[in-house]
């Protein structure tokens, strides 16, 4: 079935404009909802991003709340801002609050395999039918708010309505909001918080947000709401802290180095760690977690796609990192993941590097992104491969961004015509001992992980 502006031609009545159209009501099929979805405006999608975007901000998800009645001032709202650790930040919220016995609804994009993984109830991703049981209580108001002469809402805002529709029903302790794009343009901000976070800001969406890590974060700052609790990512660019504190009118916390995380957590992660502990507990009715409380909530969770190491033959190690910061964490784990799988009797004459499938959007900042690979000595091979999105670079485009890089270590680059030629390169690569791994996308995360996962043909 095919969706063209999530409308279905409709004969008008008599006495109603020639172009009256209705919405398309839900699909049953859950092959069909992507493009369902899809036929609202996607601005995770979209390359350049529009003015409208900024026009419009969160009203419309706002207007389509107001429509369904959707109140959530009974359940602590906690929204989660920034270029990298969000998702994680979300993983370790959600898992701090269960060990407390607190339930929670979460939403967090993108996903890797399906629409499902965007929508977590206490840690489990919600089902199909829940899903299209919800879309069908926002239906009635998609059609009220057409008639009535309301702008279409987006994607993220229709997403946003449903996943709030999901938590106030299954009335939920915690609601805890991943921001997509920006901060107070995103769909989310429609939702008043009870507390706000700010993960670490690194170059992205620079055409929108600004070209600098400092524009960004102020941009991206502007979620704080005054005589809220605001906890601010230990190592923020300078200059956040004063602006959020004219907003709220009072300091915003910044996180620190925290003990109680165990040393096993990866670098990133105690950073991730340190501000959703420290954020809860900047509420009143939270006691201090206790060491054992936060190894527990470490170990119970679930982070796919990043640094996660795909067991089978060959081990594959899968990470999302698209942004500087975050492919400067992917080289430290390749690394240890690569001394890891080298067997000690290799050859000290013939180094193994390893190798890497490599996909990047076109607005994650990919030459700085890039740049961070020519950390690893000895360096990879690199397969490139184009991602199927708008925002997408070709495998040609990635190649050509970082041949010089291949130059200096004397590597030539391979580039794969599909997803399926990426996956033959890696296990051809891992057939001669390399250690492999893919990053550069959530996007090429979430296309290897299904692949991978996927049962050999028979």
């Amino acid at each position: 079935m095919r969706f063209r502006l999530n409308v279905v031609e409709k004969v008008p009545a008599e006495g109603s404009p020639p172009s009256m159209v209705a919405i398309a009501p839900p699909p049953g099929d859950p092959k069909d909802l992507p493009a369902w979805l899809a036929s609202f405006t996607n601005w995770e999608k979209q390359l350049p991003l529009g003015q409208e975007r900024r026009e419009w901000g969160p009203l419309r998800c706002r207007k389509l709340l107001d429509r369904l009645h959707l109140d959530t001032s009974q359940q602590r709202v906690i929204q989660v801002a920034g270029s990298k650790g969000k998702g994680s930040t979300v993983l370790w919220l959600e898992s701090l609050l269960s060990i407390r016995g607190q339930t929670t609804a979460a939403t967090t994009s993108p996903h890797l395999i399906s629409l499902e993984e965007r929508i977590r109830l206490n840690g489990e991703q919600v089902s199909f039918p829940r899903l299209l049981a919800g879309l069908h209580k926002i239906y009635p108001a998609l059609i009220a708010g057409q008639s009535a002469g309301d702008p279409l809402p987006t994607f993220f805002d229709l997403w946003t309505a449903l996943f709030t529709e999901i938590a106030v029903s299954e009335g939920v302790e915690n609601i805890l909001l991943e921001v997509g794009l920006g901060g107070p343009l995103d769909s989310t901000t429609a939702i008043p918080h009870d507390l706000g976070i700010l993960t670490t800001i690194d170059l992205e969406h620079t055409a929108l947000l600004g070209d600098t890590c400092e524009k960004i974060a102020a941009e991206k700052s502007k979620i704080a709401r005054s005589g809220k609790p605001f906890m601010i990512s230990s190592g923020e660019t300078a200059g956040t802290a004063e602006q959020i504190a004219r907003t709220l009118q009072s300091s915003p916390s910044i996180s620190c180095e925290d003990s109680r995380i165990p040393d096993s957590v990866p670098s990133h992660q105690k950073l991730n760690g340190a501000t959703a502990l420290q954020a809860l507990e900047r509420l009143p009715e939270f006691e201090p977690f206790t060491s054992e409380e936060v190894s527990r909530a470490w170990k119970e969770m679930k982070l796919p796609a990043r640094l996660e190491v795909l067991q089978g033959f060959p081990p594959l190690l899968l990470d999302g990192a698209h942004t500087p910061a975050s492919l400067r964490a992917f080289v430290q784990g390749f690394r240890s993941f690569r001394n890891q799988q080298i067997s000690p009797d290799s050859s000290s004459e013939h180094p193994r590097g390893g190798a890497i499938l490599l996909g990047m959007l076109a607005d994650k900042n990919p030459q700085a992104t890039l740049a961070e690979l020519s950390q690893l000595d000895p360096f990879p091979e690199i397969c490139t491969l184009g991602i199927p999105v708008p925002r997408g670079m070709s495998a040609q485009e990635i190649a050509t961004e970082l041949q010089p890089i291949a130059d200096q270590h004397g590597r030539r680059l391979q580039v794969a015509e599909s997803p399926e030629e990426g996956l033959r390169w890696l296990r051809k690569m891992a057939a001669t001992g390399e250690p492999i791994a893919a990053t550069g996308s959530m996007y090429l995360a979430g296309m290897v992980r299904k692949a991978w996962l996927a049962p050999e043909p028979s």
